[in-house]
């Protein structure tokens, strides 16, 4: 298998960044440093590397038994060096699923059906997104599991993103509930972009679980 074959390499990629995290302490970094410094890392990661993350990352989600009874479940088209989830996509139990992607729309996310074939424009971030069609839009608390990107994260699930809020003011109406928390946000990340502590804001919505291609984080 492609995951067994390039394993080896892919370790000793992992060891090196895992000497940038071990050795960051967040606590001593500015947000917008944290943000620029695992940016910085993410890029210089190799297509098999990526590719071996990837793979491993979508092993593990198939495990999740939310997401095996989960319906409508929504994911993002990579930028930047985000994982990339088609491997995750490609797992035979997803077929019956029905899969949605992000459209930015101000200052939220909509969240409209990936269809085969379908077409997908690049925004004005250069982020590939289905094409608008109000009819076809579910509402975001209707979604059963939402696969989050991200840039840095905790053990605690505290997400940093790229800076724009579009997933907390999304996903704000969860922090006002006590009992019913769908739909669960999972975020998936490599494991170097994991740092000691993120002290979120009033307007942050944590994740429930985290994902990487060595550790599953959180509650699933």
């Amino acid at each position: 298998m492609v995951r067994d074959g390039i394993r080896g390499r892919s370790l000793l990629l992992s060891e090196l960044f895992n000497f940038f995290y071990t050795n960051t302490t967040a606590m001593n970094k500015s947000i917008s440093d944290i943000r620029e410094e695992k940016k910085q890392q993410r890029q210089l990661l190799d297509d098999e590397y990526q590719t071996f993350a990837a793979m491993e990352i979508a092993h593990r989600l198939s495990k999740f038994s939310v997401i095996n009874r989960a319906i409508h479940i929504a994911t993002y088209m990579p930028f930047g060096g985000e994982v990339n989830c088609q491997h995750f996509l490609n797992f035979g139990k997803l077929r019956k699923k029905r899969i949605f992607l992000p459209i930015l729309a101000k200052s939220k996310l909509i969240f409209l059906p990936l269809k085969s074939g379908g077409k997908l424009l690049k925004n004005h971030y250069g982020i590939l997104e289905p094409v608008y069609k109000k009819r076809e839009v579910i509402a975001a608390c209707d979604l059963d599991i939402v696969i989050v990107p991200l840039v840095a994260f905790d053990k605690q699930c505290n997400r940093l993103g790229m800076g724009g809020g579009f997933y907390d003011r999304s996903f704000a109406f969860r922090k006002h509930r006590q009992k019913w928390r769908k739909p669960l946000l999972i975020g998936v990340a490599y494991d170097f972009q994991r740092v000691s502590a993120l002290q979120p804001q009033t307007w942050d919505v944590p994740l429930d679980a985290v994902v990487t291609e060595k550790e599953c984080y959180g509650s699933h």
